[in-house]
């Protein structure tokens, strides 16, 4: 099978193209036609070939339709863009073409976001920081294909894609981005299950405290015990207690006892 290979831009690339892009009130303009592709646009030096024009099309074409059902072109609400990212995060993540060493690339989506989706970049992140374009964590498009990898329940998933609708932005920050947790794919939706459990028990408001808190544990028990080398019970069972050792979890048991006294 011939690996199809993304065009890339370097951080240096992705810098000078912004500098070029400084007057925030034009819309920057997307680009599939290779033969327009900016000149600092690389590829790998072997071992594929350049990926199909087509297929760039399709990627555009699939992310665009889903922010025109979240109000694209207009700005809307911050409801509407936590929407695009849930659906965007699923449908990245069922793309054939980003399910390989290609996608681990930092400058493979530093090009997507810079030439074939700077306009949905814009629209995302209306202050257009630097970082959202960079390869990374922080990259518009990379971070929720990283959410739909570690969050997808499976195909046969009666509620596959449930974790990306019913957690916090917080929350997957936390996962996504520290690289002890979501570099562990297992581990990372063990983590997301966690803290739909507890958002039942303690209430979405209460999540923020205790989803850091539980990290921080989860953390500090990884390096001294294999999490994931845990069968699926006993790190259910481990991360549930994280999440109970937390300070907001005992909010709930000190209001019952006031009320008692009262």
């Amino acid at each position: 099978m011939i690996v199809q290979l993304f065009p890339r831009l370097d951080r240096l690339a992705v810098d000078a193209l912004l500098s070029t892009r400084a007057d925030d009130t034009v819309c920057p303009e997307p680009v599939v036609d290779a033969d327009s592709f900016p000149v600092e646009t690389r590829y790998a030096a072997s071992g594929g070939s350049p990926i199909r024009h087509e297929i760039l099309i399709a990627i555009r074409a699939g992310l665009e339709e889903i922010a025109v059902g979240c109000g694209f072109p207009d700005r809307g609400s911050a409801a509407d863009r936590a929407r695009f990212d849930e659906r965007a995060s699923a449908f990245l993540a069922q793309r054939n073409e980003l399910d390989g060493g290609e996608a681990l690339r930092d400058d493979v989506w530093a090009f997507l976001a810079c030439v074939v989706l700077p306009d949905l970049v814009a629209w995302r992140f209306a202050d257009r920081p630097a970082e959202r374009f960079h390869g990374g964590v922080r990259n518009t498009f990379q971070r929720l294909w990283m959410r739909g990898c570690i969050l997808d329940r499976g195909a046969s998933a009666e509620r596959r894609w449930e974790l990306l609708g019913a957690l916090t932005e917080d929350a997957l920050v936390q996962i996504t981005e520290r690289p002890s947790v979501g570099n562990d794919a297992r581990l990372a939706r063990a983590l997301a299950e966690g803290w739909l459990r507890a958002s039942q028990r303690l209430g979405r408001s209460a999540m923020e405290d205790a989803m850091r808190e539980a990290v921080i544990r989860l953390r500090l028990r990884n390096q001294v015990q294999l999490l994931s080398a845990l069968d699926d019970q006993e790190l259910e069972k481990a991360v549930d207690a994280f999440f109970a050792q937390s300070s907001t979890a005992d909010e709930p048991r000190r209001r019952s006892w006031a009320a008692r006294e009262d």
